[in-house]
């Protein structure tokens, strides 16, 4: 058997063991002496797994000693390292905890590169408005230096105009950044206008100081830095002469006097402004102010199809008393009518259609005798239409499309009626058109 069997050593425990012809360990022999030998059968690729050198470790008794590798890993000095099982569960948990931080920060990277240009462009769409008829257009370059003096006045002709102008305009004039107060601030030391002292500037004993005040109140409540057209606004010529205002309409203007009506025509020794034609697309934005109601001899109001916002004040509907044509479409107004505009006896033409006016139909209509043309389409009026639009006489264009208007028709029209054109579609009427409206 020794001719045959290949001898090797273990290192340290003075034991040698003799590999058969097929590979497998079948003997063990300690300190030399055969007679001590043990025989025993033992597959080579286990001891392999166990040590390279294929030796097997015995006790003292000669025993060979048994023990089980799991998970057996080589370091650099090709020695065998044997791990418990708390050992692996150990280094298992590791590795989940390193993948699973890693699978996180991934995720978070993810999150983060879809939120923030989502966040970025919401913030930079935060105000959005509502387009009818085509874009806002683009602002303008400046054509004029800063007409708003910097700093907070404290002069006492700023306190006085304050004080003669808070029965109009209130508080407002005392928050800073409002448009009365800016308006105030103007007419305190921005208006270059030439006056009867020799300097420039109107004074509150000036009979025209308050309309002058309403016109640059109306210019910084409609964002007037950025209309399209502002020819002279907030210039050193007189109101009448400002883009919008300058022209002539029915009963309106003459040559000369620009949009205003001649002051030797009333007490007092101005020009009174009687129009408003601001046209379409001019970029107006804002709420109509209530002091523009102070201006009484309004015959003519247009500024469509731009960014009109809010209600209608009631103190237009009294205070325009001669006002006879009103075009405010294509807007975002909202509300209703005003009943201070009942009985108006010169209102002949009104323009809100394409706008959010609301509520119930407005019954006001019924008052103005002598109205001619009525388009109220693309709202939200609801209700039905009340019994006296049949005794418009006057009325030939009547256009209430696309509201939420209900219930049937008024019968009420005869031969003494001049309607030329009544649209009512796109509502909830429950009627076909009257037998009477064919008499009309």
């Amino acid at each position: 058997m020794g001719e045959e069997k290949k001898k090797k050593e273990w290192d340290d425990n003075n034991a040698t063991y003799y590999n058969g012809e097929d590979g497998d360990v079948e003997m063990a022999v300690q300190n030399g002496n055969y007679d001590e030998a043990y025989c025993f059968e033992a597959d080579t690729e286990i001891m392999a797994e166990i040590q390279q050198d294929n030796t097997v470790q015995v006790d003292e008794s000669g025993g060979i000693q048994a023990f089980v590798a799991e998970t057996i890993e080589i370091d650099g000095d090709d020695v065998g390292i044997i791990k418990s099982d708390a050992e692996i569960e150990a280094e298992e948990k590791r590795k989940y905890v390193k993948w699973f931080g890693a699978a996180v920060c991934c995720l978070v990277i993810v999150v983060m590169a879809i939120a923030i240009p989502l966040t970025l462009k919401f913030t930079n769409n935060v105000v959005n408005r509502t387009r009818y008829v085509s874009d806002p257009p683009t602002e303008p370059p400046s054509q004029m230096p800063s007409i708003m003096p910097s700093g907070q006045p404290t002069s006492a002709k700023f306190m006085e105009i304050v004080d003669f102008l808070t029965p109009l305009s209130g508080n407002a004039l005392k928050v800073q950044g409002s448009p009365q107060y800016k308006a105030a601030m103007w007419m305190e030391s921005g208006d270059m206008m030439p006056n009867s002292r020799g300097g420039t500037g109107l004074s509150i004993e000036d009979p025209g100081f308050t309309q002058r005040y309403i016109m640059a109140l109306f210019y910084y409540a409609m964002d007037g830095d950025n209309w399209v057209q502002k020819q002279g606004w907030l210039s050193e010529k007189s109101e009448c002469e400002w883009f919008g205002v300058d022209g002539f309409s029915a009963g309106c203007g003459a040559e000369g006097i620009g949009g205003c009506i001649k002051r030797s025509d009333f007490e007092g020794d101005y020009n009174k402004v009687c129009r408003l034609s601001m046209g379409r697309l001019n970029n107006l934005f804002g709420e109509f102010p209530k002091e523009l109601g102070q201006l009484e001899e309004m015959r003519y109001v247009e500024i469509q199809d731009d960014w009109l916002i809010g209600t209608i004040p009631d103190d237009l509907g009294r205070g325009w008393r001669k006002l006879h044509t009103f075009l405010i479409g294509g807007n975002v107004m909202h509300g209703g009518i005003p009943s201070s505009f009942a009985n108006n006896e010169f209102l002949g033409t009104v323009f809100i259609d394409r706008n959010n006016f609301n509520g119930t139909w407005p019954t006001v209509f019924d008052t103005l005798k002598n109205l001619e043309w009525l388009d109220a389409e693309g709202n939200d009026f609801t209700g039905t239409l009340s019994p006296g639009i049949g005794e418009l006489k006057s009325l030939r264009i009547f256009n209430v499309n696309n509201n939420s208007i209900s219930g049937a028709l008024p019968d009420t029209f005869d031969e003494t009626n001049l309607i030329e054109d009544f649209e009512v579609a796109y509502n909830k009427i429950s009627s076909t058109l009257p037998e009477s409206l064919g008499k009309a």
